[in-house]
This record gives structure tokens, C-alpha cells and sequence, in this order.
């Protein structure tokens, strides 16, 4: 399984295991290490040095301390069964640390693991603004699933961590640095890309055949997952909203019922809470 670790938050030292069907992940305080030292000594910028005896362990530069600050284990499965569990899914981490973690967060928010598409996907909002004025609170990480027939290995882990060196994990896990979990979120999770898009041209009353298919967000074709893709339209007539693809491929009917010469009709082709992958217009010539 793969963790990719965004430079982000405030230091903290993160212990992450995945064993079975569980993740846990540890959180502890940590000191930077031109701050430990003798504490009946003053540090050149002021203050005692913080004692060098309550350190458990360093990790680079950083001096971890003992106490657990904060401490959760969540079941592979029991997101398997979470009601917003889906295609194109994002679970999102929150913890009592870090960037944005304390004033007006509701405690129970750190217990919840809720799909981050379905609450920006009524917002219409970008995570940053959904979490800043609806949550007013940021994540500490993520748990990302490509599809629902995805096995649990192809899942992806995302934290918010100040450095790399501030991560232990299970050699089974693999740690990448990234920019951001938003950018991970964007290069890593499915998309829905119409073939022939982005522009068709058609008849009045005329029937067409919109074919489109999965892809990773680089373009490449995703043959050994299926899908049940939604579509919409501005105008026209689709036949059929919602349709499940084979082998990554499938279409969709759309009659220009009702256009008129020179009308345009958009339409979008998506995952149920993440709309909108790709466009398609038809212009009735």
C-alpha cells in the first residue's frame, strides 16, 4: 500500500500500521533538537532547554516524546459498508493536531470518517474552501479508493505530515513525498473521459451514441474495473442516466429532441458524488 505525505501542519511524529483489515495510525509531540538539551541550562533564544531524559526517540532532527496524543484504529471493511462508500471515494482523517485542529471543531468530527466528494459534491466547494468554512477544521490525511471492486491493497493512504522523516510505518507501505493531498486525490483516483469528445455535430431530432470509458488521470484506459457512470445534459434527451460499463467501456443514447439549428447541448459524464470528469458538446447543424 502506498502513503504519500504532504509537507503540511504543524511537527508531529506519526506511527501508521496496517495489519489485516485495520489501519492504525499514532500520534506524539515532538520537540525540534536545538531545543533539547540540559534543562538547568537557558537556551541562546530564551528559556530552559526541554530536558533530553523525557525524549523516547529521535526521528532526524526531531525529538519524539513518549505520551500518545492521539490514537485511532479504523477497519478496512467497516468503510466497505460506510452508506458514502462508492467510486472515486475519499475518506477523509481528522485528528486533534495540526493545522486548524482546535477552537470551534466538534470532538466528534475526530471519530467520523466521511466521503469528502459527498459533502463538496452538494457545496459545489474545492476541499480547501469545504474544509475551512463548512468543517472550519483541516485534515490529517486520507484514505483513497479508485472503485468499489478495487481490493483493499489498491487503496491509497494520504497524510498531512511536516516531514517525511516524522513517519514510521510497516515495511508493507511504501512512503512518497507529495505536494499535496489534493494533488494526490487528482493524480490518483479514476476519471471518466468521452471518446469522441469533445464536440459532435448532429441533426435536429437526430439519435446519437456517446461512447466513454475509465481512465487513471494521465489517459491511460482502465480495462479490469467496472463502474456505474451518471451523466447529465443541459438539453436534448438522454436516454439513459446512469449506465454501468464493461471492461471500462460504455455509452449512453442522446436525442436532440427539442433543439433547434445552431443549439448547443453540454453534458457531463461522471462518478455519483464526482461529476463531471469530462464534456461533450453537440451543436444540431
Amino acid at each position: 500500500m502506498k502513503l504519500y505525505s504532504a509537507i503540511k501542519n504543524q511537527p508531529f511524529a506519526l506511527d501508521v500500521k496496517v495489519e489485516g483489515d485495520s489501519l492504525t495510525y499514532q500520534i506524539r509531540s515532538v520537540i525540534q533538537g536545538e531545543w533539547v538539551g540540559n534543562p538547568d541550562k537557558e537556551h541562546p533564544q530564551g528559556g530552559k532547554y526541554f530536558d533530553k531524559r523525557l525524549v523516547s526517540e529521535w526521528r532526524g532532527n526531531f525529538a519524539v516524546l513518549g505520551e500518545i496524543v492521539h490514537d485511532r484504529t479504523i477497519s478496512f471493511k467497516s468503510l466497505q459498508a460506510h452508506p458514502e462508500f462508492g467510486d472515486h471515494s475519499a475518506f477523509m482523517l481528522y485528528a486533534p493536531v495540526g493545522l486548524a485542529a482546535s477552537g470551534s471543531t466538534r470532538e466528534s468530527l475526530f471519530e467520523q470518517t466521511p466521503n469528502l466528494y459527498v459533502g463538496t459534491f452538494a457545496s459545489k466547494m474545492d476541499a480547501q474552501a469545504y474544509h475551512a468554512t463548512v468543517l472550519q477544521t483541516h485534515p490529517i490525511g486520507h484514505v483513497l479508493i479508485p472503485f468499489k471492486s478495487s481490493p483493499i491493497s489498491d487503496w491509497t493512504l494520504g497524510f498531512n505530515v511536516f516531514d517525511p522523516v516524522l513517519i514510521k510505518s510497516d515495511p508493507r507501505i511504501e512512503i512518497i513525498p507529495a505536494i499535496t493531498l489534493a494533488v494526490v486525490r487528482e493524480e490518483t483516483l479514476p476519471v471518466v473521459r468521452f471518446i469522441d469528445g469533445p464536440l459532435k455535430t448532429a441533426a435536429a431530432n437526430e439519435e446519437l451514441k456517446l461512447a466513454f470509458r475509465l481512465e487513471t488521470p494521465q489517459g491511460t484506459p482502465i480495462e479490469d474495473r467496472d463502474s456505474e457512470v451518471y451523466l447529465e445534459s443541459t438539453t436534448g434527451y438522454l436516454v439513459s442516466r446512469r449506465v454501468v460499463t464493461k471492461n471500462g467501456l460504455g455509452s449512453a443514447t442522446f436525442n436532440t429532441m427539442g433543439m433547434t439549428l445552431g443549439q448547443r447541448a453540454k453534458l457531463k459524464v461522471g462518478f455519483k458524488f464526482f461529476s463531471g470528469t469530462d464534456d461533450l458538446e453537440v451543436v444540431v447543424e
